[in-house]
């Protein structure tokens, strides 16, 4: 099977398995939103924040440096898999004693008991985290599908079941643990892989050459993208970001439905491709096209509709999410835009671009969300896309002295794109007032993303015909059947 055969097989899997997980958590995130308050999600967000920063710590860029590496042997995978346990387990142990500090930071003592059970999710993660690595530097992403799957079945059964007896937050806290488990089970039953009691400091100091930076770049990622988070909950109250965190839900699943299978994928495939420039930057350009084309109709339709989507979704009492869900979802788009940027430039070795890209970024999202609060949530948010925006343009430049990279081809097929959804987002907003006069809310809903999605396929296909020829092209090579035989990759 071909390099673009198995990436496209993989871009297969990776959807079905975040297709099903987004239409489950949906399902499961909206049941919980009309039984819990808009405080419980706000507390377990700060719980969240604090667990991603030491997950960064647990893993420390070494899953990164598996995939990246080619020559890979088994003491490496020992050597990874005990340093990330350990460090789990003694992460978990120094939460459990310091959580009351912790949440004092955070300005809530309530949650010193919701961090110390919360926290035991780092362990059991990290009891599985070397064999979901093998999976994906395979491009072998049908177990992992199966797994997420299954795990946020059982996550979302368990926090149901815990929110209609009366467990109020904890029902969140219960969701969490009982997917990670799940998921980890799953994991050791699926893989052969098992680790063994050799750990190898000179394996694992290879591994650092690269784990090293890529956890830096994590923790300047993880301050950019979680800073809003703490200050609203921080000096806003955990209240409002619990109306923060609901608004923005729908934005976060689509971007994470049509922006994740592109980025698991592209950083094992363009790895293949880092010593041929030429055929790095043609890969980039090819990508962008498809990727353009989903993801400039799904975020601006999001925005269109938005309105009407919460309160339903929802219930009523989230209508004042409507707002955030608007201005979050232009934020995806924008950054969706440059989901290529990053795996390049990891993969043809500049990290120190990088690393000053990275840092640039948590700077710019750091002044952005100071000036932003004096003026209130939104406000947040529009300074963050300009951050997203300057920090994805001088990727791009990065990325031309480095490899050649043209940003005008690069960014040239999300131009028909925008336009057509320029047209569908205003013949949606036109049209919304006499849909929801004559029609329920849900019948109005869906009435408004019927017509969006005609008026958009119908001004592309007398624009680019040939583009959305070829994305259907692409959608039946990732589900056609694979053919057998010894072509070359």
């Amino acid at each position: 099977m071909t390099l673009q055969a198995k990436a496209a097989r993989a871009i297969k899997w990776q959807a079905i398995e975040i297709g099903g997980r987004q239409l489950l958590s949906l399902v499961v995130f909206a049941t919980l939103a009309r039984l819990l308050q808009p405080s419980d999600f706000g507390s377990v967000t700060l719980v969240g924040v604090y667990l991603a920063l030491v997950g960064i710590l647990t893993d420390f860029g070494v899953s990164t440096a598996l995939i990246q590496r080619n020559n890979l042997e088994p003491r490496h995978l020992d050597s990874a898999f005990w340093f990330q346990f350990l460090t789990a387990c003694a992460l978990c142990a120094a939460t459990v004693l310091l959580a009351g500090p912790a949440a004092h930071l955070f300005g809530d003592p309530a949650l010193t008991s919701l961090l110390r059970w919360s926290s035991l999710s780092l362990v059991i993660n990290a009891s599985a985290g070397i064999q979901g690595t093998l999976f994906f530097r395979e491009l072998d992403f049908r177990c992992p599908a199966v797994r997420t799957l299954l795990a946020g079945a059982i996550g979302g059964a368990v926090g149901v079941g815990m929110a209609l007896f009366g467990f109020g937050v904890w029902a969140l806290v219960g969701q969490q643990l009982a997917a990670s488990l799940a998921g980890a089970i799953f994991l050791w039953h699926a893989s052969s892989w098992r680790p063994s009691l050799n750990f190898s400091f000179p394996h694992f100091r290879q591994l650092l050459a690269v784990s090293v930076s890529v956890s830096g770049v994590s923790f300047l990622h993880f301050f950019s993208s979680r800073l809003d988070q703490v200050l609203i909950g921080r000096f806003l109250g955990t209240n409002l970001l619990g109306e923060y965190i609901v608004g923005g839900k729908f934005a976060e699943l689509a971007k994470v439905a049509l922006q994740q299978p592109l980025a698991a994928v592209s950083m094992p495939a363009l790895s293949r491709m880092q010593d041929d420039h030429p055929r790095l930057c043609n890969a980039m350009y090819r990508g962008m096209e498809p990727n353009a084309i989903v993801l400039i109709p799904c975020m601006v339709g999001l925005a269109a509709v938005a309105p009407d989507l919460v309160p339903l979704a929802f219930g009523s009492k989230w209508v004042v999410a409507a707002g955030v869900l608007q201005l979050m979802a232009i934020y995806s788009l924008v950054s969706g835009l440059f989901v290529y940027c990053h795996p390049a430039l990891l993969t043809t070795g500049a990290m120190g671009r990088y690393l000053c890209l990275h840092v640039g970024y948590a700077v710019g999202a750091a002044i952005a969300c100071a000036v932003g609060l004096r003026f209130g949530v939104h406000a947040v948010i529009v300074a963050l896309i300009l951050n997203a925006a300057w920090a994805g343009l001088l990727a791009l430049l990065f990325l031309r002295r480095l490899i050649g990279l043209s940003p005008w081809s690069y960014l040239r097929p999300a131009i028909e794109p925008g336009a057509a959804a320029g047209v569908m987002f205003a013949l949606v907003t036109w049209a919304r007032p006499t849909l929801n006069d004559i029609l329920p809310l849900w019948g109005s809903v869906a009435t408004q993303v019927a017509l969006g999605a005609v008026v958009y396929v119908c001004i592309l296909a007398l624009l680019i015909p040939g583009k959305l020829v070829a994305v259907r092209e692409i959608a039946v090579s990732a589900f056609a059947k694979p053919v057998q035989g010894n072509t070359p990759a």
